[in-house]
């Protein structure tokens, strides 16, 4: 005993010593982390693998479902995971997979030759660090902005979210959020050269980061009209940093004779360039079919949220970050699926963090706050339960 009195007094140091961000946000990550494991340990007894019919998933990849590792791990090599498991181990070998972008399946492959682990094990390390970047990135933003009430709300509101699982997935929501999130929060401190290195990586990591390009803008306007300095108007070019991330990603493809990403798309995954106003009408005549379905729930969830916080929000939250979200939305309505007009809209809105800040803002007593978090634990828990028994795409 008396060598624990010590120790524990270590730890207890330890921890007051960390940022308020940390302490709030640690608990909540590892809490999430640990629920989600132990869901992903009963779909494991259930189903470790698909239905013979889909192993055709694979791609050629050799499934991990067989003993601890299958359990903890293996469960998570669903869907898309495959495809980026494939880049990181193979580089674009297939062109059906040229379109997804490069950061996070190239970050799990320098992982990997870096600590000796395997493939999955390294995106489980990126993507799960990446949740937690995120997490004190949305608390540092959101205190900064407003105030660490608006902070903590914001945060577990992103937490309990029901898509939020993806930001952990072996998928790079998580990575793309963090950097969004790191971008904006330089720009407002002025620290130029460190919001161009994330915003470049932002664009490098998924498309959707493109509208991150006007709130950088709208920060670079109101830095150049605070200064006299001759060489002001080249923060101006931190606003251009997305675009050039997709830019070279999409001149590299060009370059190494890869169909155009929209033919790719539309061969391989039956997605085509839609106005946004079309798929929005297809969703309203569809919705009645397709009520019962996961997908079509959390995407039409998910749609009327955003339509509410930007509705609810526009006299809280800064303009241009509800400008960005307006076009996070319209990017992501502007691809068509005969299928499903919604497709995956629940995933791509996670990098709609002004989403998040209006939840927060919303649950502002206790029965809100409670009555959030039921809801958004128990569909996060089914919607992963769905997702890792390969019956939800995302």
């Amino acid at each position: 005993m008396g060598y624990n009195i010590p120790m524990r007094q270590k730890l207890s140091s330890w921890w007051n010593r960390l940022p308020e961000s940390w302490r709030f946000v640690l608990p909540i990550w590892l809490g999430m982390r640990l629920l989600t494991a132990i869901i992903g340990i009963g779909v494991w007894k259930i189903r470790p693998l698909p239905p013979p019919v889909g192993m055709r998933f694979y791609e050629g990849l050799e499934p991990v479902y067989l003993g601890l590792r299958g359990m903890l791990i293996g469960v998570w090599q669903r869907w898309d995971t495959i495809f980026y498991q494939i880049i990181a181990e193979q580089g674009y070998s297939l062109t059906k997979i040229s379109h997804f972008f490069p950061l996070y399946p190239l970050t799990a492959r320098v992982t990997a030759r870096l600590t000796g682990l395997e493939t999955l094990e390294a995106m489980v390390l990126v993507s799960t660090l990446a949740y937690l970047a995120a997490l004190v990135l949305l608390y540092v933003l959101l205190a900064d902005t407003f105030d660490t009430t608006i902070a903590r709300r914001g945060v577990l509101a992103l937490a309990v979210f029901p898509s939020s699982f993806f930001l952990f997935a072996l998928y790079p929501h998580g990575m793309e959020l963090a950097l969004i999130l790191a971008s904006v929060w330089l720009a407002r401190k002025r620290r130029w050269l460190g919001c161009a290195l994330t915003a470049l990586l932002a664009g490098l990591t998924h498309s959707t980061a493109l509208p991150l390009s006007l709130i950088l803008l709208v920060e670079a306007v109101r830095f150049i009209r605070q200064q006299t300095h001759p060489w002001r108007w080249a923060v101006l070019s931190v606003a251009g940093m997305p675009a050039l991330g997709i830019g070279l990603f999409w001149a590299w493809r060009i370059a190494q004779g890869f169909p155009s990403i929209p033919e790719v798309i539309a061969r391989e995954f039956f997605r085509y360039p839609t106005p946004p106003w079309e798929n929005l009408l297809k969703w309203l005549v569809l919705l009645p079919q397709h009520l019962p379905a996961p997908d079509w729930i959390i995407n039409s969830v998910a749609l009327i949220l955003v339509v509410w916080s930007l509705l609810w929000g526009w006299k809280k939250i800064p303009a241009s970050w509800l400008t960005y979200q307006v076009l996070v939305l319209l990017m992501t309505l502007g691809l068509g699926d005969a299928r499903d007009p919604l497709y995956s809209l629940n995933r791509y809105i996670l990098a709609s963090f002004p989403l998040f800040v209006a939840l927060g803002w919303w649950a502002d007593t206790p029965l809100k706050r409670l009555l959030g978090f039921a809801v958004g634990v128990f569909g996060q828990l089914a919607l992963l339960a769905f997702f890792l028994l390969w019956i939800f795409v995302g």
